[in-house]
This record gives structure tokens, sequence and C-alpha cells, in this order.
């Protein structure tokens, strides 16, 4: 109920009381007045008892009302609060807008920058890829010029082999010859002549005289077996080696020690340490002092 039907009521009322008592005294100066006055005062004390009613009902309703205004007053000062805070929140939010759009600029930057280095990149791993692929078209082909070398040394080196074996078999054969001319010249008492030596290749060496006077080689050869003081090497007297001589062993660069021949057979020798740093092993080199001085010098 509003306010101005409470008032439109309460004149309501204010009137019919008013009008009542002018009925009353206009009821009065007639024959039945004091019936009518009965009446008039029931129907007054029920307007008033009406009206006192409707006055407790208003005053409830009224503080009703007050209460319920309190409470939306209440639930207005929690809404506006609640605003407040939104419109905090939405300020705040603005700002971290601002800044997550600042930022979003900045990573945009930064990936136009990383994608240019990646381009960058990309454009020098192609040329690296590049670069890697011509050399490992080089390297195939270094391989392959490595393997037919390899294929050449093997051969020269077999040639090699079997040319120090003629060099081997050539120099016996000189020993032997030499060894024979002694014999025949001390069996027959007249100096040694020379001995006309075959050609190492088939054909007679005619007219030829040497420049400058012969030289003798070194022996050279291996150690074959070593047993505690007793060392057998692979030269003998084909090689011209004789009894008494020194061999002096070596390991690459490395001095082992020096062996005095007591032994001789053709193909093979045997000697015992004179001096020695290191033990001897087979497969360490040899040659006799005297060659060994006569190449030095």
């Amino acid at each position: 109920m509003s306010t101005l039907t409470k008032v439109f009521i309460v004149l309501l009322v204010v009137f019919s009381i008013a009008f009542t008592t002018m009925a009353i005294s206009v009821v009065s100066q007639t024959t039945n007045w004091r019936d009518v006055a009965n009446q008039f005062q029931e129907h007054a004390q029920v307007a008033d008892a009406n009206l006192r009613h409707m006055i407790a009902v208003n005053a409830t309703e009224l503080a009703a009302a007050n209460e319920t205004i309190n409470d939306h007053l209440d639930r207005t000062n929690q809404l506006e609060s609640l605003v407040q805070t939104g419109r905090n929140e939405v300020a705040q939010l603005r700002s971290e807008l601002a800044r997550a759009a600042l930022e979003k600029s900045s990573s945009e930057a930064m990936n136009r920058g990383l994608l240019a280095q990646l381009q960058t990149a990309e454009a020098a791993r192609a040329e690296y890829e590049r670069q890697r692929n011509d050399l490992e078209t080089r390297n195939i082909e270094l391989e392959r010029r490595n393997i037919d070398l390899n294929d050449r040394v093997n051969e020269l080196t077999a040639q090699v082999s079997v040319m120090l074996e003629q060099q081997r078999q050539f120099q016996q054969q000189i020993n032997i010859l030499r060894q024979t001319n002694d014999r025949l010249s001390r069996s027959s008492g007249t100096p040694s002549a020379r001995v006309a030596l075959e050609d190492p290749r088939g054909a007679g060496l005619s007219d030829v005289h040497a420049a400058t006077p012969a030289t003798i080689s070194a022996i050279r050869g291996r150690v074959v077996e070593v047993d505690g003081n007793l060392i057998t090497l692979s030269v003998g007297s084909a090689d011209g080696v004789t009894k008494d001589m020194i061999f002096v062993v070596y390991r690459g660069d490395q001095y082992v020690g020096d062996v005095k021949i007591t032994l001789v057979d053709p193909n093979q020798s045997a000697g015992r340490t004179v001096t020695s740093r290191v033990a001897a092993q087979p497969g360490d080199e040899v040659t006799d002092a005297i060659g060994l001085g006569t190449s030095r010098g």
C-alpha cells in the first residue's frame, strides 16, 4: 500500500467522522434522534475501531516498509560497493590489458627479429650444407685417390721388396765370387784378378769403369731369434758375414746394443751380446759396424 493511499484513507475516515457528527446534529432535531444518535454512535465506534485497526496495520506496514527500505538501502550500499570494486577491477584489467598489449607488441617485434635470425641461420645452414656436400664429395674423391695411392704404395712396396731380395741375391753372388776369387788367388799364389760380374738385369757390363773407387756396402738384416744372450740374425756368409764381426742392433732410432758373431751359416749367423742398453727383440734391425761407419762417414 502506497503512502498516497494511506493518506486518502485517513482523510476519508476524518470526513466520515465529520459527516457523522453533522448527521447526528441534524438527526438530533428529529423525533428519533436518540435512536439515530445511538446508531451513529455505534457506527462511529465501529469506524473508530476500523480506523485504529487501519492505523495499526498502516503502522505495521510502514515499519515493514521502513525495514524493507533499510534492507534495500543496505543492499544498495552493497551493490554500490560491488560496483566500485568492479570498477576497480575493470580499471586493473584495463591496465593489465594495456600491459599485455605492450608485451604482445614487444613479443611480436622479438618474433620478427627471431624470424629474421632464423632465416639468416637457415641460409647459413643451407650454405654449410652445400659446403659439407662439397667436402663429402671431395672426401669421397680423396678416399678413392687414397685407395688408389695405397694400392700403388702396396704395389711399389712389393716391387721394393722384390728388388731388395734381388739386391740381396746379387750381393750374395758378389760375395761368393769374391770369396772364390780370393781362394783361387791364394791357391795359385797370384794376385786376385778382377772377376767379370753379370749384370743384374742379364746384360754384360762391357767397357764400364767406375769413376770412383768402390765402397764397402753395409750388411743389413734383422734379429730372427733371441735366446738369452744368444741372438740369431737373418744374414750369413752369403751376405758377407764372417766370424767375430760386430753388428749394431737398433729399433727405429733407438740403440739396442752390439752383437759379436760367433757362428756363421750361409743364410744365418748367431752371436752374443757385447754391450746392451735394452733387451733385443725379434724384428730389431741390425747392420755391421764397419758398414754403419761407412754409411755415416
